[in-house]
């Protein structure tokens, strides 16, 4: 058997409503030189058994298991890697599914360049209201605009204006620096997007569409002190860009505010959550929280250009209590006006 071109790779995990559809748009491609790889992570739903029933049915399909689940996508994802045998690399999640030609014109806008990443065009759609969709990058970003790694990158900080990933090489996809690592916490996937980007020699684009799809009910939205590694990824992601643009560089100063922000979003986000946390829970947040505040670099910290602001700006960010009680006031003041809103 010769070796495909494409290398599908798929992590399930309790996915039985939706990986049906996730394969079936991997069978149905116009492209037919692939392979597809699915490592079921420990699903105690019938997850499995539709896997070997896509098996049974096209040798191209094949499948390996976790004995225990992982937590994350990340291990089963790698998992499906590992085994991969061709020179690209497709990342494709259980609960989505992909447009017939997507493998066409990816690789062939990787032939036409020699790029190692072909960014796809996302479409983020609501499961409950398929109707309701936003395209990343969206329809007025150039395709044919052709990125190095630095650029790209800056276009997923602070807020994701393109995809981190589509087509990419596989000599490149095994350059990772977590990979073989067994770091496996929540998110860590952003870090491999971002070092795979500044990784490669260049980053191009083709209108090849992958269908996300957005569920309420993911582990990524379940109530868990497990949110809370993202803190983890975002530190990082900030040494990722210092060492590769300089602590006092310009896209510096954008990643740590960013970072920042997501500090005071988390504290924010753990006042929310209410009763929903149990206590171990809680302290087990409470304390990730607070370790990511204390490597906080107090001169990158956002304000606005007022005294007070810069006043505030050194208390907030001095002083781990004087933070909560910021947060604090913060959430009780969103909360008093959106109920006065809502009155209205």
């Amino acid at each position: 058997m010769k070796t495909p071109l494409i290398s599908a790779v798929i992590p399930a995990y309790n996915a039985e409503k939706y990986i049906e559809e996730c394969l079936n748009s991997i069978m149905n491609q116009t492209f037919r030189d692939w392979e597809c790889i699915i490592v079921d992570d420990a699903s105690s739903d019938n997850t499995l058994s539709i896997i070997k029933e896509f098996a049974g049915k096209d040798q191209r399909f094949r499948y390996d298991m976790l004995p225990v689940n992982s937590g994350s996508a990340k291990a089963p994802r790698d998992k499906a890697a590992s085994l991969a045998t061709s020179e690209w690399i497709l990342e494709v999640d259980a609960d989505d599914f992909i447009d017939p030609d997507m493998m066409e014109k990816l690789y062939a806008r990787a032939v036409q360049t020699g790029a190692d990443i072909v960014c796809k065009r996302l479409k983020k759609f609501d499961h409950e209201n398929p109707q309701r969709f936003t395209f990343l990058p969206d329809e007025d970003f150039d395709l044919q605009c052709i990125l190095t790694g630095e650029e790209a990158v800056m276009l997923t900080i602070p807020n994701w204006i393109i995809p981190s990933s589509g087509l990419i090489r596989k000599k490149l996809w095994d350059m990772r620096s977590t990979a073989k690592t067994g770091i496996n916490h929540m998110n860590v996937d952003e870090f491999d997007g971002r070092e795979l980007l500044l990784k490669a020699n260049f980053i191009v684009f083709e209108d090849a569409v992958y269908h996300y799809r957005h569920n309420s009910s993911s582990i990524t939205h379940k109530a868990s002190s497990k949110l809370f590694e993202t803190l983890i990824t975002d530190k990082m992601i900030e040494n990722l860009l210092h060492e590769r643009f300089g602590k006092d560089s310009p896209q510096a100063l954008i990643v740590s505010q960013w970072r920042i922000n997501n500090i005071f979003g988390m504290r924010y986000h753990l006042f929310s959550l209410g009763s929903e946390l149990s206590d171990d829970e809680r302290k087990k947040a409470k304390k990730m929280i607070r370790e990511h505040y204390r490597t906080i670099d107090r001169n990158m910290a956002p304000h606005r250009n007022s005294i007070p602001h810069r006043l505030l700006k050194k208390l907030v960010y001095r002083s781990y209590t004087l933070f909560g009680w910021y947060v604090f006031c913060h959430f009780v003041l969103d909360n008093t006006w959106g109920r006065f809103k809502n009155q209205k």
